[in-house]
């Protein structure tokens, strides 16, 4: 990209957007990044203007500029990318538009945050039949979990946790999927049809779920096994999945929808 009749290399362009990510405030960061699109039109830029945007939840701004990044990436696997964000702010905009069932509103979780350390608490959510594929069959093949399950407690849960800011405050949330096992909200899954309630679907095993949790590493070097509070929100079921799952943590198990400890 040309400046002032100077070429800005791919490497001067990551390092101008490494250092508008580092500024403090959403607003300078926002500021930093558009003055550097408008001089570069660049669509990695484009990209990192749209994250940006997103994470303030300016969906619809953000929308316009992951398409514009999908549109000025040269290479296929960076349009890919963009497209993979594209879809995933359009899911957004919906449902942020679409209004919540009113018996989903009244259903309020009963968690006092200033309790808990954000460092040692893990929130976990039982994935749900209903998905996204049986609302809308021209959704894509993968979808972020967060935005596939459509249930009352998962589509309820998103709601809560979105209206007390639950991930600002530095609380980490995971799915527990009948087929994926423990996974994080961004991680596209297909659609599918298992069941802890009937084996023949196949679920992922109580030996599998206990594998993840005592050692793989999420959010960089963490392991599930580190949290010492987990708090469920799920049926009977998921619950005892989650208690099994813990059982040589020492974890503190609690059922989020009714803020008791599962002995």
């Amino acid at each position: 990209m040309k400046r002032g009749g100077l070429t800005l290399s791919w490497m001067e362009i990551n390092r101008r957007i490494r250092n508008c990510k580092r500024l403090e405030t959403p607003q300078e960061r926002l500021s930093c990044l558009m003055r550097l699109y408008q001089e570069t039109a660049d669509g990695m830029v484009a990209y990192a203007l749209a994250e940006e945007l997103e994470s303030q939840g300016k969906f619809e701004q953000a929308l316009k500029y992951y398409e514009e990044a999908e549109r000025r990436f040269p290479l296929p696997r960076y349009k890919l990318l963009a497209e993979d964000a594209r879809v995933r702010v359009k899911m957004k905009i919906q449902e942020r538009k679409a209004p919540y069932a009113k018996e989903e509103m009244e259903v309020e979780p009963q968690i006092n945050l200033d309790k808990l350390n954000p460092e040692t608490t893990l929130f976990v959510v039982a994935c749900s039949q209903t998905k996204v594929w049986d609302e809308n069959s021209c959704v894509p093949l993968y979808v972020p979990a967060r935005l596939a399950y459509k249930g009352n407690i998962f589509r309820n849960f998103l709601k809560w946790a979105e209206r007390i800011k639950l991930e600002e405050k530095g609380f980490k949330w995971i799915i527990l999927s009948a087929k994926y096992g423990y996974i994080e909200p961004w991680h596209p899954i297909s659609n599918y049809d298992v069941t802890f309630n009937d084996k023949q679907t196949g679920p992922i095993s109580d030996e599998t779920l206990y594998s993840q949790v005592m050692y793989q590493k999420r959010w960089g070097n963490k392991r599930l096994k580190d949290f010492k509070t987990i708090i469920c929100f799920g049926s009977q079921v998921y619950l005892k999945k989650v208690h099994n799952s813990f059982r040589d943590t020492q974890a503190q198990i609690i059922d989020g929808l009714k803020a008791k400890i599962l002995e």
